[in-house]
Formats: C-alpha cells, sequence, structure tokens
C-alpha cells in the first residue's frame, strides 16, 4: 500500500515537472480573492503572490493547489536561488503562532499583492 501512494506522488511530480515546462506562465486574470487566500494560508506569502501575478499556469485551481500541497514550498527554491529568509518564513515555525503568519499571508495574497508589492515593502534581497 506504502509503495502504490509513494508511486502516486512520484507521478504526480513528475506529470508536473512536465507540463510546467511545456506552458509558459501568464498574467492572472483574477488575483486575490478566495483562491489568493487559500494559496497564502497554505503556501505562504511567495507563492501567493506568485499566485497573484502568475495565476496557476492555465490549470484548473484544485490540481495546481494539489501539486502543491505534495510538492513543498516555494522559499526553498528563493533561498537556492540567492534570495534571503524574510522573518514572516521563520514565523511559520513557531507553534501556534505559525498560524498567525498563515492568516497573515492569506490576506496579503487575497488582497492581491505580488512580488513587486513585496519588495518594495520588505526588500529585493527577500523577495
Amino acid at each position: 500500500m506504502r509503495k502504490a501512494i509513494v508511486g502516486m506522488f512520484v507521478a504526480a511530480m513528475i506529470l508536473a515537472a512536465v507540463s510546467s515546462v511545456s506552458q509558459a506562465a501568464t498574467v492572472n486574470k483574477d488575483p486575490g480573492g478566495f483562491q489568493g487566500l487559500l494559496t497564502g494560508c497554505c503556501f505562504g506569502l511567495r507563492t501567493g503572490a506568485d499566485y497573484n501575478q502568475m495565476g496557476t499556469g492555465n490549470r484548473d485551481f484544485i490540481s495546481w493547489f494539489l501539486v502543491g500541497c505534495c510538492c513543498g514550498i516555494r522559499a526553498q527554491e528563493d533561498y537556492k536561488d540567492g534570495k534571503e529568509i524574510c522573518f514572516r518564513d521563520w514565523g511559520h515555525i513557531i507553534p501556534y503562532i505559525g498560524v498567525i503568519f498563515q492568516i497573515w499571508d492569506g490576506i496579503d495574497t487575497m488582497n492581491g499583492k505580488v512580488r513587486k508589492d513585496l519588495q518594495q515593502a520588505y526588500g529585493v534581497s527577500y523577495y
């Protein structure tokens, strides 16, 4: 049973990687809202800002959201690319207090903030 579940996760990650390479990012025509709130609360401020700016890459929101749940968060990629970790990212790891940061991220993305707004607020070295 465990092998089957692991196999399904691996297949989902491979499909996500292949399809993300073949589809270019487009501007999100409907940023923020309830979907922005869900994205910010579950995946953090960086992914929420990316969702508000680029959308889901012409994918259905539910399938895009489920792939994000399985494959991790955007902050890891930003850190690998040389960005610093903001205090808001560190706030997520504090027990009980992390929920406040998740709600804060959700509210910011619900209001339509994109990376340019975050760079102005916190600096280019973070976002």
